[in-house]
């Protein structure tokens, strides 16, 4: 068994943990503190001393994901043995529920894997000279010319506007007679 970290500490940091620690096994991120749990010789003693209650044993159920987190970044952040700066704001912090979002790792987020889609042109339409496809609501030539093949895209034809603008978009409204 070990003690970890849990949700309700984000934001709080009250750190009174850290102080009665007697293997200095807590380390530090922006807004949350971790237990290193190759460290922890589960004592215990710091448990009561969170006014946060966000200390748990690890054999509490549901609490898998926070030993990862605690064990993850018990490796990345560093070591503190004293109290340090509790945010100014961490009372009103005490308490509230769905802060797992508001964890900041101090990592930067992965690289998306997505790919640009590919899009299937469709049935080419005859036009003179070049063979259109529309993407995403523009039209794309494409011509060829002594051998060189040319790619021009062109947007769909815009609506005539009386001057309306809605969210920055300017659009066509009915104009009422006075």
């Amino acid at each position: 068994m070990t003690y970890i970290v849990t949700e309700n500490c984000i934001n709080c940091k009250f750190q009174d943990c850290v102080a009665v620690c007697p293997v200095d096994c807590f380390y530090e991120g922006e807004n949350f503190l971790v237990i290193h749990p190759d460290e922890c010789i589960d004592c215990g003693v710091c448990e009561p001393e969170c006014p946060a209650d966000a200390i748990k044993p690890d054999t509490e159920t549901g609490l898998d994901e926070w030993l990862a987190i605690n064990t993850k970044y018990a490796e990345i952040w560093p070591n503190i043995t004293e109290i340090g700066d509790v945010p100014a704001d961490a009372e009103e912090w005490n308490g509230k529920s769905d802060k797992a979002a508001l964890l900041i790792t101090g990592q930067e987020p992965t690289a998306p894997n997505a790919t640009k889609p590919t899009y299937d042109p469709g049935e080419k339409p005859e036009f003179e000279g070049a063979e259109i496809y529309e993407v995403d609501g523009a039209q794309l030539s494409v011509g060829k010319r002594e051998g060189q093949e040319t790619i021009r895209l062109d947007p769909r034809p815009s609506l005539e506007s009386d001057g309306t603008e809605h969210d920055g978009l300017r659009i066509q409204s009915e104009k009422q007679s006075g």
